[in-house]
């Protein structure tokens, strides 16, 4: 310590100590990532996370589950890396992310909130399978809004890709923004939870 500081080192960790219980309270702990090896690799990783995509892969029973790394920056100025909601991926004849079967289907809503002719019948973070109802014709591009019960809608546009049987068609989702991509995948997240609670336990 040096000798003109006002603090004693105790009063230091002390307050340091405050510091990391109240942050631990505040953020979602399941996204903070802590990385044991020294400063090297702590300032090795931060930079490839800053500069490209990194992802952690966890593999379980015939799912892949594909973690993005971000930086975010506290009050402090100080960079940590977090966790960003995964991307799952089904094992198979090829991988493809999984996709949420809907219970029963439900329709997509323009801006002002009102049901369309679009019902969502499975969904994944890449694309959906809607079905056409009233007699429409399947659009070659829509953007709309996805609002399940429970959530804030989240706005998500697609591509038709092709007709997968009479009234059902596949749709590529096109990125709207990173906010709303985050928000669909967080949606996934927690309906996989709920779909398998062995692995969330």
């Amino acid at each position: 310590m040096q000798p003109d500081s006002l603090l004693t080192q105790d009063e230091l960790d002390f307050i340091q100590g405050m510091h990391h219980s109240l942050g631990a309270e505040s953020s979602d702990a399941t996204t903070g990532l802590m990385v044991n090896g020294g400063s090297q690799l702590q300032e090795l990783l931060t930079r490839l996370v800053a500069h490209e995509h990194v992802t952690i892969q966890a593999q379980y029973e015939n799912q892949q589950l594909s973690f993005p790394l971000r930086l975010e920056e506290d009050e402090f100025h100080a960079q940590h890396i977090k966790l960003g909601a995964p991307t799952i991926y089904e094992d198979g004849p090829m991988i493809r992310p999984w996709r949420l079967a809907l219970a029963e289907a439900l329709p997509l809503q323009d801006k002002r909130g009102k049901p369309v002719s679009l019902w969502v019948v499975e969904l994944s973070v890449n694309g959906v399978v809607l079905q056409v109802r009233d007699g429409i014709e399947a659009p070659d591009v829509f953007s709309l809004w996805f609002a399940p019960e429970g959530y804030t809608p989240i706005a998500i546009r697609g591509s038709l890709e092709r007709q997968i049987a009479d009234g059902l068609m596949a749709y590529r989702l096109i990125p709207h923004d990173a906010q709303e991509a985050e928000r669909l995948r967080h949606y996934i997240l927690e309906q996989h939870r709920l779909a398998h609670p062995g692995l969330h336990a």
